[in-house]
């Protein structure tokens, strides 16, 4: 007999995944996260960046009365978009999770809502370390790549937790778990370009890991010690994930969108972006996941390879 509430199978059958934990365990996540810093495992450049609000995790204000906090996986794949130099076209990688953020977010709330019809509840997005939620709600494994992983799609989802003032009459709390095959699998950290998957610890170097600095602002160049064949995707980092013998199934799953003339991939090599054509091109690009403020230093590096 399936003991999940409802909802979450109304949400399955729509193609999201949900899981459910009660609202005490917000301190219980504050906690996970503060055991990793006491114990010296987070870099403390990293912590100090993105300790608020995801590292503390708050109840907004108006939302006092709330009883559970829902997560849920969306499965989403990866974005191929075309860059176009030099009467060639460069074909570059946008990972799972880059784009779309609001109009999932907007999508998947008017699910939870439809889910619940007859019943109203109320619904707030919870910006918390939504990763160890989801292991924690048994919703995702977690991979040595510390990615999670869901059933069938592999590391290609998006997570999503929102505050609920829904009492559930089950609360997924469990000790966090990995993926069977990565006590013995070392393959993500074979492939690593930057060490930041090590063989001796789980947790990730994430101060070592490549998108901690291809998501920053372009005015920040990259560190010396990075080789330039580590780029591998316009923004984010994907070879642990081609790597991973979990993923071998939906790798390929991908959804080719946005093509950049000529004419668009000279202005975003310039740096220089002002008035109303940055504020277009900006549009443009959030439909793939990017922004200008890594543009032009993520561009260049691909315009150096070829």
């Amino acid at each position: 007999m399936d003991k999940n509430p409802k909802f979450i199978r109304y949400l399955e059958k729509k193609g999201v995944f949900a899981s459910v934990v009660s609202i005490r365990h917000l301190a219980d996540l504050r906690s996970d996260i503060d055991a990793l810093h006491e114990k010296g495992l987070l870099d403390e450049t990293f912590y100090s960046e993105y300790a608020n609000p995801y590292f503390e995790p708050q109840l907004p204000r108006n939302f006092g009365k709330a009883k559970s906090i829902i997560v849920v996986s969306i499965p989403q794949p990866k974005i191929r978009t075309t860059f176009c130099y030099n009467g060639r076209q460069m074909h570059l990688t946008v990972p799972p999770t880059y784009f779309d953020y609001y109009p999932t977010y907007r999508r998947v709330k008017s699910l939870l809502i439809e889910a619940f019809r007859p019943k109203s509840y109320r619904f707030a997005r919870a910006v918390l370390p939504v990763k160890t939620l989801a292991v924690r709600s048994g919703l995702a494994l977690y991979g040595r790549n510390n990615i999670t992983y869901i059933p069938k799609y592999g590391s290609f989802h998006r997570l999503m937790a929102f505050y609920s003032d829904y009492e559930s009459p089950i609360d997924n709390w469990n000790e966090r778990r990995a993926l069977p095959l990565c006590d013995k699998c070392k393959a993500c950290a074979n492939v690593c370009p930057t060490n930041a998957i090590q063989k001796e610890r789980f947790l990730l170097h994430v101060e070592r890991c490549l998108p901690f600095f291809n998501e920053k602002d372009s005015k920040h160049a990259f560190p010396d010690w990075i080789d330039p064949s580590a780029h591998n995707c316009i923004v984010g980092c994907m070879l642990c994930q081609k790597a991973c013998p979990y993923d071998k199934d939906i790798i390929n799953w991908c959804e080719d969108r946005g093509i950049f003339s000529e004419e668009e991939t000279a202005y975003l090599l310039k740096g220089k972006f002002t008035g109303i054509k940055a504020k277009k091109m900006d549009k443009k690009l959030k439909r793939v996941g990017l922004d200008l403020t890594i543009f032009p230093r993520n561009l260049k590096v691909f315009i150096s390879k070829r």
